[in-house]
């Protein structure tokens, strides 16, 4: 018998064979433990780059915000627009609010004649203008006396509508029973809307279609008046812009009566009291957008803000 194959030799090299997949295993345990942390260690610091894009995009859009509310800044100033570093950059983008009317004012105002031409020009019918606007009337109101057209709580069937106060967003506007129609005839019918625009409106920031149903005038003249104020680039707020200089130049424009500037006062303007600012930041491969609305004409003392969010 071959003395290797003794039983003691067996015994001993089967304990060998077992300690070497002892040290195989822990070897690969110790493997996968030093993978995993490695992985958490990977993820905390892409969790801590993050947060530190995050938190430096909201500082450049704070700062960004800060610059463009002074109310010396003017919508081409170089200040708006900065490369802060290799990565890192800022672009603000403002525009006048009052180029969009504020549903709350004309309401207040009973304006039935502007509001009847808005609709109208959305596609609905006089009658069915002048039936959604009392019960725009009813819903503003504080009272709950139906007008001969509106419609109170009745006409909701549930408790708490109409508000009974004026709208405090668009999606209220929405809720109004007969905007469905407006909704289906005109989708686009926010994009006129803004509950904080003062009320006058600015034929300098105002869209063609706009300024054409708030004053009745042909579409060609709201167009013409459109293009000589964004100057031959077509886009606004660049160098080449021509802005209204006064109420009386953008009324020859559209072909209105001159002699009627005191009177059209209340309703048109050239300057907006009330500016939509939109701060885009880029930190790294992270892209962040801070809007806000804030009251305060340029050049004209402090200003406020009115809402601000992020996109």
């Amino acid at each position: 018998m071959n003395p290797r194959l003794q039983p003691a030799n067996l015994k001993g090299a089967r304990h060998r064979g077992a300690a070497l997949l002892a040290v195989l295993w822990i070897i690969t345990l110790l493997i996968g433990l030093i993978t995993a942390t490695s992985l958490l260690l990977m993820q905390d610091m892409e969790l801590a780059a993050t947060k530190r894009q995050v938190f430096r995009a909201r500082m450049l859009s704070e700062a960004a915000l800060a610059i463009a509310m002074n109310p010396d800044i003017k919508p081409d100033d170089p200040l708006l627009r900065r490369q802060v570093a290799d990565d890192e950059r800022f672009v603000v983008e403002m525009t006048g609010e009052d180029g969009l009317l504020n549903p709350n004012v004309l309401l207040q105002r009973e304006d039935r004649e502007t509001l009847r031409r808005i609709f109208m020009h959305w596609g609905m019918n006089i009658q069915q203008a002048n039936i959604l606007i009392d019960r725009m009337l009813d819903w503003v109101d504080e009272d709950d006396f139906s007008r001969i057209q509106g419609g109170e709580s009745k006409l909701y069937g549930q408790t708490g509508m109409p508000f009974n106060r004026p709208f405090r967003s668009l999606e209220e506007m929405a809720l109004v029973r007969g905007m469905e129609l407006v909704e289906e005839a005109y989708p686009q019918w926010r994009d006129w809307f803004s509950i904080y625009a003062s009320g006058t409106l600015d034929l300098n920031e105002a869209q063609p279609e706009v300024v054409a149903a708030v004053t009745g005038v042909d579409i060609r003249f709201a167009q013409n008046l459109r293009s000589q104020r964004v100057g031959r680039d077509g886009i606004l707020n660049t160098e080449d812009d021509n802005p209204m200089p006064d109420l009386t130049s953008a009324l020859a424009i559209l072909g209105l009566p001159v002699g009627n500037s005191d009177t059209l006062a209340s309703l048109l303007s050239v300057q907006s009291s009330t500016r939509r600012i939109l701060v885009k930041v880029q930190v790294g491969d992270l892209e962040r957008q801070t809007a806000a609305v804030v009251r305060g004409a340029i050049g004209q003392g402090t200003t406020a803000i009115l809402w601000m969010g992020e996109k």
